[in-house]
Formats: C-alpha cells, structure tokens, sequence
C-alpha cells in the first residue's frame, strides 16, 4: 500500500502539500492537486482513518440506530427498503454505516451514547422512536435525523409520512364509496406512526358520520401472526365489518390469511387495506389495496438532511419534512377512487420555513 511519502516524491512536492491535497485545503493550485489525486489512484493510497480525524475532525462514519417493537430489524421490508435508499446516498458522500445495536431492554440510551462518542460518528439515522427518553442524544453535537417520527433539539431533521392525513383520507374515501361498517387494525400506540394512523381512522370515521364499533378496533403489531390472529377474533364475532383497514401491509397479509381461512371472499365479503405498499403487497392474491408511503423519497431525503448539516457545523435550523402517500388499489377492496395526500405543513411547535429547505 502506498505512503503520502511515496506520492509526494513522485509529485516532486512535500508530504505537506500531498496532505494538504487529499484534505482538500485551499491553499493547493489545481494543477498540483490534480497531479496528486492522480497518483493517489495509480499507487492505490488509502489514508488511515485516525490520522484523517485527527486532520479533520471527522470520521466519514454515520451511525444508524433501530429497535423495531416487533425484533424483525432488517428483515422488516419498510425499513430495508428505506434504509437501502439511505445508504446508496449517503455512500455517494464518502460516508460508511455504523449499526448501533441495542444491548438491553428497556432502551439503554446512555450505552448508545456511549458508543456513539467512542466511534466518533459524523452523524446519527433514528428509523423508528426509541424506547425511553432521547435528551442525552440529542443535545449531544451531532446531527441527528429521524425517519417516521418527530424529534426537537439542536442541530436535528425528521422525515415522516403525513400518517393522520392519510388513513383520514382512506375513511372518507371508503364511505363514499359506499362502505358503512369499517373496522381497524392498529399497531403499538407508543410508536408515532401507528397513533396518527389510528387518530386518522377515528378522525375519518367523524368526518364521516359512521358509527365506531369498539369491537371492530383492536390492536395488531406489524406482523402476519398479528394481524391474523386480531382478525380471526373480529371475525368471530356476531356481526363484522365490511373491510378492515390495517396499520401495516403485514398485518393486511395476515388478515387476507384469516379471512381465507374462515371461507369468506375478499373483496365481495369483506375488504382489506393495509399500509406502506411493501413488495409482498403484490404477491399475495388478491393483490394487497394499500397506502403507499414514499419510502424511496425518505430515505434519499434523510441522507440529504443528514449531510446538509455535517456538511456545515454551524447550522442548527431545524429541518422537518411531512410527506403526501398514496392510496394504491388493487383487488381487495371494491372500485374506488385513487387520492394522493397533499404535503401537510408540520406541526405548530416545528415549523418549516423557507430557510429550512436544502
């Protein structure tokens, strides 16, 4: 492996002036950094990591951190798809990936602070809210973005879905198209995503004026087993729903299973909708009706906020960005009318201005 000193002699400058180069200081002519880039690539040099933080204070290291409620991790298709998306383009900025793992329950924020100041990350991606309070990480001097929930502190951004808006939305639509008797599937009410979900369905069904049968709300985490247990239960009950909307495409999955089980038709008998438009959606039959979030507009838009602010230190506006979704249609559920949710300004305690936007 080459040395700064081996490029510096092939430059015919000083091993400061190579130095000087690689970290991309002023000082250099074009010509002389551009003849040393250059040879960087022919000698294959790959400067050490300690030494460069010691030059520039940074690691080009981003540290993600999730703790789904339900321990699928990776494996959960929303987040994969997200943060695959995240790290294509935060890799493009000259960034690596840290997995911070949470080694206890309940949520050890201290041990991630912990390891968050001994890896020296250039930055944090939260997907998901922690268990337990964050104040500790967030007041720490480092950027911080969280997709699918809101954070406040200094030099913080969020992107979430428009979550209320949509299953709101969702409601009203269904009632107009003549469904009546609505049930819902929500998912844990300590994570963000899934109590606006559920304020939504509660706020459609006002706008609306239909009647909320509590026996037709019950909890389902994100999962199949979940949601086809919950249904299972829904359906044994003297009366059911004519649809069930659903916190999550995996638990609509597990729903679809329940029904079929029980020898009911879908869409005819009873409809189904689920959440996020995952690739399993489509591959179950009849093909999943669904909300689909921007999961491909998150985690680019993640990256970008997240390197806006390690890219100047002294920035500390808040950047908060609420997304429309998308109602997609497919075979479970009757003719509809596709809708698409307008950006929503985020909430009166984080405003967006116009600086905010990068």
């Amino acid at each position: 492996m080459a040395t700064i000193k081996e490029i510096a002699l092939r430059a015919g400058v000083s091993v400061a002036t190579v130095s000087r180069a690689l970290n991309d200081y002023p000082d250099v002519s074009a010509t002389t950094r551009a003849r040393i880039l250059e040879l960087a690539e022919e000698l294959r040099y790959y400067p050490n990591a300690s030494a460069q933080h010691l030059v520039t204070s940074k690691t080009y290291t981003v540290g993600v951190f999730f703790s789904p409620a339900d321990g699928s991790g990776l494996r959960h298709p929303f987040v994969g798809h997200v943060l695959t998306v995240f790290s294509a383009e935060i890799g493009r900025q000259g960034y690596d990936l840290l997995w911070l793992t949470n080694r206890k329950r309940p949520f050890d924020h201290l041990a991630i602070m912990e390891r968050i100041q001994h890896r020296s990350v250039d930055g944090l991606l939260l997907i998901g809210q922690p268990e337990g309070p964050l104040d500790e990480i967030l007041a720490a001097d480092i950027p911080v973005v969280a997709i699918d929930f809101v954070v406040s502190g200094h030099r913080v951004g969020s992107v979430t879905s428009d979550n209320r808006r949509a299953m709101q939305d969702l409601v009203q639509t269904l009632a107009q198209a003549g469904y009546s008797r609505l049930g819902c599937l929500h998912g844990p009410l300590a994570i963000p995503p899934a109590m606006e979900r559920l304020q939504g369905f509660y706020a459609g069904m006002t706008a609306s004026r239909l009647p909320i049968r509590t026996e037709w709300v019950a909890y389902a985490d994100f999962t199949v087993a979940d949601g086809y247990s919950a249904t299972r239960a829904m359906l044994a009950l003297p009366n059911r729903p004519e649809v069930i909307l659903c916190a999550s495409d995996m638990t609509a999955i597990g729903a679809l299973e329940a029904i079929r089980e029980a020898s009911l038709r879908v869409p005819e008998d009873i409809g189904v909708v689920g959440f996020d438009d995952v690739e399993a959606a489509t591959q179950v039959f009849p093909k999943l009706s669904t909300i689909r979030q921007p999961k491909e507009q998150m985690g680019k838009l993640a990256a970008e906020i997240l390197y806006s602010m390690m890219l100047s230190p002294a920035r500390d506006t808040p950047l908060h960005y609420v997304l429309p979704t998308e109602l997609v249609l497919r075979g479970t559920t009757r003719t509809l009318v596709s809708t698409t949710a307008g950006i929503r300004q985020p909430v009166d305690s984080l405003p967006r201005k116009e600086s905010d936007t990068i």
